[in-house]
């Protein structure tokens, strides 16, 4: 068996991390800037693994190269995999799910913040000579409901850090695990959350299923003093759909960072919608975080060959 792992492109710049991993473990690693088709074709001939981070993986990519066994990605989410390919090859699909569930959950609870208390907002007013005796837009966290799309890992961190704050929490998830300690209402329906929560936070995946999640329906049953954050996926919120529910009022505000196309244009209308904070997709952040990854998607594939990391194969393939 071939004991090379080939980086196909990181933003990282260079495979330091990926290598101090790997190496230990008897691996060789490949570092490559490869985009297209052929390109991640060549780069992966000869490799056991493939590490990779925006590049589309294809059936038949994987055709091309069957000595891959495993590919693993840096990030929690894996829809740039075309997975059901991968699993009729018998190729394993990883992710890592829980290199940053502290920031992500934090971010959310900074965005909801910077919402319900108008930061953002008041901050330009500040800047521009403005200045008010009213206090408008501005309430409390406390004592309100937070719903929580999405009862993985990184939703139980928010419900842990929600209900210090006093929130209560209710949670719709299709297939939801209890959260010691926390005091949760499990709804049975999306419709039946998004007309009692004050503050709805996304946390689902990408898939089939949770694309366009939050479209027009759905921002209709919503309160018309809540506010929506979204730190899961882009393409889970009907774009067109929350543009319009911010300038009709549907929606007191809503904080998002992520989007459907990154980075947004400059055309997009997102930058001239009401009541919106925008971040670049760095909820997952954090110095500490970006070594995690690294060394655990890394570590992914040699686990992967020792038999081992079963939480981190999100198709069930085994060695």
């Amino acid at each position: 068996m071939s004991k090379r792992v080939a980086i196909l492109e990181s933003i990282f710049g260079n495979d330091d991390i990926e290598r101090a991993a790997l190496e230990p473990r008897g691996y060789e690693v490949s570092y490559h800037s490869a985009h297209t088709e052929e390109e991640i074709i060549a780069a992966g001939k000869g490799a056991c693994g493939l590490l990779l981070e925006t590049v589309h993986i294809t059936g038949r990519i994987l055709d091309a190269l069957p000595e891959v066994r495993v590919v693993s990605r840096y990030g929690v989410g894996y829809d740039t995999i075309d997975v059901p390919a991968a699993t009729a090859r018998n190729v394993a699909v990883m992710n890592v799910p829980d290199y940053c569930m502290d920031e992500v959950a934090e971010h959310a609870i900074a965005l909801m913040f910077s919402l319900s208390r108008g930061i953002v907002a008041h901050d330009r007013m500040v800047r521009q000579g403005g200045w008010i005796t009213e206090r408008y837009g501005v309430r409390t966290l406390a004592g309100r409901k937070i719903g929580i799309i999405g009862y993985g890992r990184i939703g139980h961190a928010v419900a842990w850090r929600a209900a210090g704050l006093g929130m209560d929490v209710l949670v719709y998830d299709p297939a939801p695990l209890p959260l010691a300690g926390v005091r949760a209402v499990f709804m049975q329906t999306l419709p039946e959350l998004l007309a009692q929560a004050d503050v709805v936070t996304l946390h689902v995946p990408l898939s089939e299923r949770t694309r366009g999640l939050m479209g027009a329906a759905e921002f209709a049953v919503m309160k018309r003093d809540a506010i929506l954050v979204n730190t899961a996926r882009g393409p889970v919120v009907d774009t067109a759909a929350l543009i319009d529910a911010l300038h009709k009022g549907l929606i007191s505000g809503a904080a998002a960072d992520v989007q459907s196309t990154e980075p947004l244009p400059p055309q997009s209308p997102l930058l001239s919608a009401p009541n919106l904070i925008l971040t670049p997709h760095i909820a997952w952040y954090s110095p500490e975080s970006q070594l995690r990854m690294r060394r655990m998607v890394a570590e992914n594939v040699a686990d992967f060959y020792d038999g081992k990391g079963d939480a981190h194969i999100v198709n069930k393939v085994k060695r």
